[in-house]
């Protein structure tokens, strides 16, 4: 809700972006062979003037525009679902339900959901089956490119060397009005559990449910205001209510400390290194597979 580009919803759409394309051709095949045909023959789909328009002349048309495309996006799904065979991993229905329903929260709801969707012509059961190949293809890189501690701690260091690169682990609550928020603030000065105030009282519900965590946040992620009075907060303090586009926000923030934080840390690194690599990982798939696609000839 904060972040100028939330990353589950960034990704997600990054994926739609991508396979485009492909997308396309198999909503339209797919949803031109699945309807019944016009009048007493199956075989015909639409009459003009006494003239017939068959489910094979539609068919051919499709493959012809969209056939090559589909059947590549095909052969990737293939080629990363036989490397999660070989690495063992897997991912269940049940957490691709999950994501979409995130990344649904993260889009502001099913309506908003909806139509950044339309505006690339997929379904959404296309996009869960773009983002099931991509949270399997993630899964692998994942497992592949683990840090040791060395590396790990390497990559923090240098992540917190620089002002514009520093990564601190925030938390807030958020209400609609100045008055609400002065409340809270009395609140957690007078002791409240702010994980507790965070669930019960604050509209963002997305962190509300994690006691306001936002996990780790860095220079550009979040609007102008809620950062400047981030990053002005000594480790733990709690800040007076800050007015932003979205309302006012108590925030709490904290310092990293690489032994205390190594877990959230660890999760910033892959999520970092998995980005920068997925898609000259697909390349490499295809280049060193054995493929035929006679519909690309």
């Amino acid at each position: 809700m904060l972040a100028n580009g939330n990353n589950r919803a960034t990704i997600a759409l990054a994926v739609v972006a991508t396979l485009v394309v492909a997308g396309l051709g198999g909503y339209f095949v797919g949803s031109s062979l699945q309807r019944p045909g016009t009048g007493n023959d199956p075989a015909v789909v639409a009459t003009v003037n006494g003239e017939q328009i068959t489910r094979d002349e539609v068919h051919q048309k499709l493959m012809t525009y969209y056939g090559a495309a589909v059947v590549d996006d095909m052969i990737l799904t293939r080629l990363v679902d036989q490397e999660a065979a070989r690495a063992g991993v897997t991912v269940t229905d049940a957490e691709v339900e999950e994501e979409v329903e995130a990344t649904k929260a993260a889009y502001g709801g099913d309506l908003y959901f909806s139509w950044a969707l339309s505006q690339y012509g997929l379904s959404e059961a296309q996009f869960r089956d773009m983002l099931r190949r991509d949270m399997v293809a993630t899964a692998v890189l994942r497992q592949q490119l683990q840090p040791d501690d060395a590396t790990l701690k390497a990559y923090f260091d240098e992540m917190q060397s620089a002002e514009q690169t520093r990564k601190i682990k925030v938390r807030h609550i958020l209400v609609d009005t100045e008055e609400k928020a002065n409340e809270i603030k009395a609140r957690l000065d007078a002791g409240a559990d702010f994980a507790q105030l965070a669930q019960a009282e604050s509209k963002d519900t997305a962190s509300a449910a994690k006691g306001g965590d936002l996990g780790l946040i860095g220079k550009g992620d979040t609007v102008s205001e809620f950062e400047a009075a981030a990053f002005a907060l000594n480790d733990g303090e709690i800040s007076a209510p800050v007015q932003s586009t979205y309302g006012w926000h108590i925030i709490q923030a904290y310092q990293l400390h690489f032994e205390q934080e190594k877990q959230t840390i660890l999760e910033q690194y892959l999520n970092e290194k998995v980005s920068a690599r997925l898609g000259t990982w697909y390349s490499e798939l295809r280049e060193n597979a054995q493929i035929t696609n006679t519909l690309a000839q």
